[in-house]
């Protein structure tokens, strides 16, 4: 999925002066306490803080500005916890983000877990594919927590029951299906959890959305369109049960294709990862004007506790 296309360059330079010190203290201002998320809240995890009706996240009239946190509380340019954990959902719910994106992908016994890469080795102390490894043997490995504050020695990779179990009542769950089949795993998950209404079924593959519809015709759906005919033709796919969301992507321009999402009376989902890229060096929230102001309705960042702070939030 490709960033926004905003000035990122000027942005870098205009912050290229800010010291790691300086990136610190910015990143910590107005945040909840680690103690809130990390290993330290199993036991107690946060209670919705989002000021937002409930029911907005998944009513596609909601004129709402909303955040939506890739990984959960961020990927590789998150500060706040490790991506796709446990602590980053309640990270999540801590910072009152609207939706967590997962990444689910089954295990050799056919487990789903949360894990974005198909190989353990970047995100934990182990090797190997998840596909060639049990639950079990995935869950003894530790996650690697080092570049954040806060305890995280509990954590291990969540399943995807697990994530919706603790996000049902506190933050939206966006289920992207790309990396796996096993659609009826993914309804099974949402049915077992109870969480329909808290869970999005999330794909580009409208075989996909077609199959999970057919094992939950109630289940709420995102599509992905990259132009304006694309756009035309999944509506009308799926007219009898629009989606509640819509992402632009593959270099899907905004300004160019916002508008006619817009008056079909749909919202739009965008990735802005450039934008989180030049935030690094400056922990601006300003930086996020140009992303709002392009017609996105939910951005989807690394740096939801600055877009968050951009929104008043």
């Amino acid at each position: 999925m490709r960033a926004l296309a905003i000035p990122c360059f000027a942005l870098l330079l205009a912050a290229c002066g800010a010291s790691d010190a300086d990136e610190k203290q910015a990143t910590k201002g107005g945040l909840p306490d680690v103690s809130e998320y990390d290993c330290q809240s199993v036991d107690s995890p946060p209670v919705r803080k989002n000021p937002i009706d409930t029911a907005c996240a998944t009513d596609r009239t909601c004129s709402e500005r909303m955040v939506s946190g890739h990984r959960s509380a961020g990927g590789e340019l998150g500060v706040l916890a490790p991506e796709n954990t446990l602590s980053a959902v309640r990270a999540a719910v801590a910072i009152g983000s609207d939706f967590i994106e997962t990444d689910p992908r089954t295990s050799k016994d056919g487990v789903l877990v949360n894990l974005h890469d198909p190989a353990v080795d970047r995100t934990t102390d182990g090797s190997g594919d998840a596909a060639n490894l049990t639950l079990a043997e995935l869950q003894a490995l530790a996650i690697d927590g080092s570049k954040f504050q806060g305890d995280y020695a509990c954590e291990r990779i969540p399943t995807i029951e697990q994530v919706l179990a603790l996000a049902k009542g506190r933050v939206v769950v966006l289920l992207d299906a790309n990396k796996t089949d096993r659609v009826d795993l993914l309804v099974e998950a949402v049915h077992a959890t109870d969480s329909l209404d808290w869970a999005i079924f999330d794909t580009d593959d409208t075989a996909k959305i077609q199959q999970a519809l057919a094992l939950e015709p109630k289940l709420h759906t995102m599509i992905r369109v990259a132009d304006a005919a694309e756009l035309d033709a999944e509506l009308a796919l799926f007219a009898s049960h629009p989606p509640v969301l819509i992402e632009l992507h593959d270099g899907a321009d905004p300004k160019a294709l916002a508008p006619a999402v817009h008056a079909a009376g749909h919202r739009v989902l965008y990735d802005v990862f450039g934008v989180d890229l030049a935030a690094k060096f400056g922990n601006d929230p300003e930086a996020y004007a140009p992303v709002f102001d392009s017609g996105v309705d939910v951005a989807q960042t690394d740096r939801p506790e600055l877009v968050l702070r951009y929104l008043g939030r």
